[in-house]
């Protein structure tokens, strides 16, 4: 989880990402490649998720896909 913390704190283009936005519980981080994209890229059943990066074979919410809330740093 360290990783995925310092990637996020390395900055990439997420200036537009924050807590409050309306879609925010739909966005993922993977942990693999460090993408960030919306869930429904990741998958086209709802069960099994990828990362939809051509060069990366992440799967799994929470094995190698994790929500960008549980890699962002708290905002408290």
């Amino acid at each position: 989880m360290n990783q995925l913390l310092q990637s996020r704190e390395a900055g990439t283009d997420d200036a537009g990402l924050s807590r409050a936005d309306d879609d925010f519980d739909s966005l993922l981080f993977c942990g693999r490649c460090g993408e960030r994209f919306r869930a429904s890229e990741a998958t086209d059943d709802g069960w099994y998720y990828r990362c939809p990066s051509d060069d990366c074979d992440a799967e799994g919410i929470r094995e190698e896909l994790y929500p960008v809330k549980d890699v962002l740093p708290s905002s408290h």
